[in-house]
């Protein structure tokens, strides 16, 4: 098990028993808009899946925790499941809403980085709503630069939104 500890944050590999806090975490952000394009809370069995079915040595989940409670969570998932893609992932980050502004997804993204070459990974996608500004500079600040752009790519609530995909090389 890695740890990366920032101050007070403390980062490790998530666990089954972390899947509730993730789960919370995540859901909280749908209803904003902002970070998902899921528009319904997912169940705890659809999050225990996609933990359990994934190889978490190339592609680990992992939370921070402040004060012994988790309050954000990380991952790399597959771009595309054929197997020539595997050198390139997708990177999440998602942060509970106590905590945004603190500095906890800066060091999770910062975990993750640490993560990528072990990981297999040497291209890393972020994909983000254009309209997201806080995790478009934070991605930045990390040395992503746009890849592309999906206008319009996806309707929320009857409004257009368009993605932009943000990119970085690690080799």
């Amino acid at each position: 098990m890695s740890a990366y500890a920032s101050a007070e944050v403390i980062i490790r590999d998530a666990t089954e028993a972390d899947l509730q806090s993730i789960l919370a975490i995540y859901n909280q952000s749908i209803p904003k808009r902002i970070a998902t394009a899921d528009l319904e809370p997912q169940s705890l069995a659809t999050r225990r899946a996609w933990f359990m079915n994934r190889d978490r040595a190339t592609r680990p989940v992992l939370v921070a925790e402040l004060a012994g409670r988790v309050v954000a969570w990380g991952s790399y998932t597959n771009f595309k499941d054929r197997a020539a893609y595997a050198p390139t992932a997708e990177i999440s980050v998602y942060v509970a809403d106590e905590c945004v502004g603190r500095g906890v997804g800066r060091a999770m993204l910062d975990a993750l980085l640490a993560r990528a070459t072990s990981c297999g990974i040497d291209r890393i996608l972020a994909i983000c709503f254009a309209h997201n500004e806080p995790s478009l500079r934070l991605f930045r600040a990390r040395g992503f630069t746009e890849w592309g752009t999906l206008p319009d790519a996806c309707v929320m609530d009857d409004v257009r939104r368009s993605v932009v995909i943000l990119g970085k090389s690690m080799s």
